[in-house]
């Protein structure tokens, strides 16, 4: 979703080079369905098997009473002694068994980590439960039994710790060696990157539940090891949303095993998996102090962005009329219509694409490409004059930069381009206001997320989330490359948001 080469650059961000997709002639739309769902693979994080306490009781024998004996005279010439040594040795035999009782009943008395004398040593906190699942929508029964049980464990105890807002722990699940363990360490601050910009929010992102789809796409051995690439997709209730699904799907993995099912490799196509790999390959140094560098550049970045999100919000609340620049237009938008367009064209378990148009995923990504038509379907028209980034039109995927009715402008598919499109267009055309206070933002406008100083993906607003007392709190969003519906704006690892207010459109 970042801007592309310039080989590419009428295409929304860099990606994988591919000759473009033209749309196909039928009208019927571009469904990747999973295949027939098999059953789902359950994985528990509980400790199953709590230690028992046992009360050993020491049963004592009654004391046996000595036989009764007729008395005797005392023999002449001898003194009459009392023995002691029995009532002793009963008394040490006592002392004993009541030691070891006490010893043991105070070892299973007292939590892990106390010792007998009453230090203050904590026990150990017993594992979370989880509060979701993972199932293979198809593929899974190819894989090795290892193999899928390091799966689903690798992505429940993520999901996981992204509903708690925590860190995950994942060491376990991954081989020897440094390759290894360096991308067992980057996956961890991924995750735990994440769950830290979400903690920073206004909204409680933490979620009551969750669904995990995996889709087997390939598998490929070589020696010893496997390698895997599949889909993933989720259904999250967050907790702030009140038991209401955020869809998300078409999150790309690639995993490589050994033959134990440990974890050698891993590359996830997602936002904050991209932004900490990102800005570690750009460290002066490797291993964890690298990857500790990186998150602490991430963390205090989001920070500074999410608290600018926080003053801009004071002052929508202070003066919610004086929030924005609106400028006159000839033709009002159809907000409406573009929120049921990018309803229509997002898909919850695996991608949905529509044929009409050009399809950039394997370019960098779809997500302006799919605004823009959500534009279009809510009646802005394509504007073919002046030059490049000054129109703003799709008739073909072959690129134009003239004024005429042919091709396609850079502005279509491209984040930075369209956000230039807005700034620079006069007469003709659309209508918009670029860098307003975000919380005067209404279904149907463009929101565009930037990190680490890029601009690199566009999402359409479809519904405002409000607080207790009627004022925005929240947005949620449609967009694609990653297909989202119901998404909380603020639930992404970009933290740094800007608004595209769409006005209308000049004749």
């Amino acid at each position: 979703m970042a801007n592309s080469p310039e080989s590419w650059k009428y295409h929304s961000g860099a990606g994988r080079q591919r000759t473009p997709r033209q749309p196909a002639q039928s009208a019927q739309p571009v469904r990747r369905a999973p295949a027939k769902r098999t059953a789902p693979r359950r994985s528990s994080l509980e400790a199953r098997y709590a230690p028992q306490t046992q009360n050993r009781q020491v049963r004592r024998p009654a004391p046996r009473q000595p036989a009764q004996r007729p008395p005797q005279a005392p023999r002449p010439g001898r003194r009459r002694r009392s023995s002691l040594l029995p009532w002793a040795l009963a008394a040490l035999v006592s002392c004993l068994i009541l030691g070891f009782t006490y010893v043991w009943s105070a070892r299973t008395a007292l939590p892990a980590g106390a010792d007998a004398s009453g230090a203050a040593s904590q026990a150990e906190p017993a594992p979370a439960s989880s509060v979701g699942e993972c199932v293979f929508r198809s593929g899974g029964g190819e894989l090795p039994q290892a193999v899928q049980d390091t799966l689903t464990e690798w992505f429940v105890r993520c999901y996981n710790a992204s509903a708690r807002l925590e860190a995950p722990k994942l060491d376990d699940l991954y081989g020897p060696g440094a390759a290894a363990q360096e991308a067992c360490l980057l996956d961890e601050a991924s995750v735990d990157f994440i769950s830290q910009v979400r903690a920073m929010q206004p909204v409680d992102l933490t979620m009551t539940g969750f669904t995990i789809g995996l889709t087997v796409e390939e598998t490929s051995w070589e020696g010893e090891t496997i390698t895997v690439s599949l889909q993933e997709d989720d259904q999250i209730q967050f907790a702030f949303l009140n038991g209401r699904t955020s869809s998300s799907c078409g999150i790309e993995n690639t995993f490589t095993f050994s033959a134990d099912g440990k974890i050698l490799a891993h590359e996830k196509t997602e936002d904050g998996f991209n932004l900490v790999r990102d800005v570690y390959s750009r460290q002066s140094s490797s291993g964890e102090a690298g990857i500790k560098s990186t998150l602490s550049q991430l963390v205090s970045a989001a920070k500074a962005d999410v608290d600018k999100l926080a003053s801009q919000r004071q002052q929508y609340l202070a003066d919610p009329e004086g929030q924005s620049n609106l400028q006159p237009c000839d033709m009002a938008y159809d907000r409406q219509a573009a929120v049921d367009y990018a309803r229509q064209w997002v898909g919850l378990t695996a991608m949905t694409r529509t044929p009409q148009w050009g399809i950039y995923d394997d370019y960098g990504g779809n997500c302006n490409n799919f605004t823009s038509q959500c534009l279009y379907a809510g009646g802005i028209p394509m504007d073919i004059y002046g030059y490049d980034t000054q129109q703003w039109k799709w008739y073909s995927d072959v690129p134009n930069s003239y004024s005429e009715a042919r091709g396609r402008s850079s502005s279509w598919s491209g984040v930075d381009e369209f956000y230039t499109y807005v700034n620079e267009n006069s007469g003709y055309g659309l209508v918009a206001e670029a860098d307003g206070n975000l919380y005067a933002a209404q279904p149907g406008d463009v929101l565009q997320y930037g990190a680490d100083g890029e601009w690199k993906h566009s999402v359409l607003v479809t519904e405002v989330v409000n607080d207790a007392s009627g004022q925005p709190v929240e947005f949620l969003i449609a967009s694609n490359t990653t297909d989202r519906i119901d998404w909380p704006m603020s639930a992404y690892a970009y933290a740094d948001v800007r608004l595209i207010h769409v006005l209308g459109y000049n004749n």
